[in-house]
């Protein structure tokens, strides 16, 4: 039996899958100093999305966890954590 997949993990898959990945943008928490912040990440350069991480073109590794929200290119949130 499969493990049950989060909303996050559905919504990464079908903005990736389904090849709309260019009008989204995922918000990740970084830390920068010690401080946190949002960094945009543009859906063109996700290249996987499986096993509870994104893939990016640059070899970037990013748990989904840190996935606060997703936007469109027009800044419509369309998913949003807690």
């Amino acid at each position: 039996m499969g493990r049950k997949r989060g909303e996050i993990e559905e919504w990464l898959k079908r903005i990736f899958f389904t090849g709309k990945s260019r009008e989204y943008f995922i918000y990740v928490k970084f830390r920068v100093d010690g401080e946190e912040t949002l960094k945009p990440i543009p859906g063109e350069v996700v290249v996987d999305v499986r096993g509870g991480y994104i893939y990016t073109a640059s070899g970037e590794q990013i748990p989904f966890h840190r996935v606060v929200e997703i936007r469109d290119k027009k800044g419509v949130v369309v998913y949003k954590r807690g």
